[in-house]
């Protein structure tokens, strides 16, 4: 039996890098589409919640992110179809937006880009959809376990929070991972009942990070 072919995701990533390549060109489509706390605000620009996933800042940006949306959003096309995979991708790229707009509420000159909080959302929504799944990262010659992934996304985000490098939105990764786990709840609930020990590993460090914002903050500028 030929499995289904993953079409929305092999289309996310062609229309991703096609805009990534003409916002590149254009410096006025990169501004339109930009996540801006000003313009989002004061404007109502709420456009922007969506259309900054379809950015990058440059091609090692865009290629992390489409390979690791592939690796993990292949898997839950195939298994649960086009729809649910679209319904994951798109409510966890609204919910990373969202985290980052009440994160930044009060910086209006704060702006980002990337399709990270989207992605992080699918990958969090694989591991328990899909557990005991594993991935390629380039340069390591063996698979990695994808929840082991998975939490190296979390401290990578957590370290781009802190340090504030870049227009990379790393604090959509959060809310995108957090609004993941939420989907899973109502797709396969079950699913986080019975990895509830794996479940309490990837949020850990989610809380102590909010928890504890300013002090890694201030630790990481350092």
């Amino acid at each position: 039996m030929q499995l289904p072919q993953p079409v929305f995701s092999l289309s996310v990533i062609l229309v991703t890098t096609g805009v990534s390549l003409l916002a590149w060109k254009k410096s006025n489509l990169l501004e339109r589409m930009l996540f801006s706390t000003g313009e989002i605000i004061d404007n109502r620009d709420y456009l922007r919640l969506i259309s900054s996933i379809f950015i990058h800042a440059n091609i090692p940006h865009l290629l992390f992110n489409m390979f690791s949306f592939y690796s993990f959003a292949e898997g839950i096309e195939v298994q649960f179809g086009y729809k649910i995979i679209a319904y994951i991708y798109f409510y966890s790229a609204i919910g990373g937006s969202l985290l980052s707009l009440i994160m930044n509420r009060k910086n209006r000159e704060y702006r980002a880009l990337g399709a990270s909080g989207a992605v992080c959302g699918i990958i969090f929504a694989s591991i328990f959809l899909l557990p005991g799944g594993s991935v390629y990262i380039f340069l390591i010659p063996f698979p990695v376990p994808v929840w082991a992934y998975a939490i190296l996304f979390v401290v990578i985000s957590i370290y781009g929070i802190g340090s504030q490098r870049g227009r990379i939105g790393h604090d959509a990764h959060l809310g995108g991972a957090l609004t993941g786990i939420i989907i899973v709840l109502t797709i396969k609930p079950e699913a986080l009942f019975e990895n509830y020990l794996l479940l309490a590993i990837i949020l850990i460090p989610i809380i102590i990070f909010f928890i504890f914002k300013n002090e890694i903050e201030s630790l990481l500028k350092q």
